[in-house]
């Protein structure tokens, strides 16, 4: 199996905590939770089991470290503000600011997609931490995209033929289905970014009743 690309970390004692959150994140994603011990990752962060257990008192909890420090962070650093702000910075041009944000979010998945893995599995078996997500996900993603396609409905530039819930998570399926896809299940395939991400963005449009 093919090493992650999580990027190491290595440094002295101040920094072990660190050493060893993101070599379990490497170690979680590539062997999976259950089949990783705090052994391998102890040794994967050059430290004992005994400091691991220092710093997050059982595997648990450094999983638990895993999804809050790295996790999380990495998939949704988008606050509500920042998402504003990229609306605003293309203007009225949704067609822009759709394949801007689809690419944005495409290159940070890039950089570590073991992360994506590492949630998709831990939020299916804890439904606790899938109600977490959920609570990040509505005011950082749900909630504005919502008020944008509202507004554009007011302005006539997208269909009332939908609620504005249902763009939302049309928007929401052809884009994690491309994310996903792309960086999980199929990233091998032969992928031409930018010439999906536009295509991605005209159906949407069209399909909203932008297109028109």
């Amino acid at each position: 199996m093919e090493t992650p690309r999580v990027p190491a970390r290595r440094g002295p004692a101040p920094t072990k905590h660190i050493d060893i959150l993101w070599a379990a994140a490497r170690l979680f994603a590539a062997k999976g939770v259950a089949q990783t011990s705090t052994r391998e990752v102890a040794a994967a962060a050059s430290t004992t089991e005994r400091t691991l257990f220092k710093h997050f008192g059982s595997k648990e909890g450094l999983l638990q470290a895993v999804i809050a420090e790295a996790v999380l962070p990495h998939l949704a650093p988008s606050s509500l503000d920042a998402l504003r702000q990229v609306i605003e910075a293309h203007g009225d041009d949704f067609g822009a600011w759709h394949i801007a944000l689809l690419r944005a979010r495409a290159d940070s998945l890039a950089q570590a997609p073991e992360l994506t893995r590492v949630l998709l599995v831990e939020m299916l078996r804890d439904p606790a931490l899938l109600q977490r997500f959920a609570s990040q996900w509505s005011p950082a993603v749900w909630q504005p995209l919502r008020e944008l396609f509202e507004r554009l409905q007011k302005e006539g530039k997208l269909s009332r033929q939908f609620a504005p819930e249902s763009l939302v998570r049309m928007f929401l399926s052809l884009n994690i289905g491309y994310l996903v896809g792309r960086h999980i299940l199929a990233p091998d395939a032969r992928w031409d970014d930018s010439a999906e991400q536009q295509a991605i963005a005209s159906l949407f449009l069209h399909g909203a009743g932008g297109g028109r």
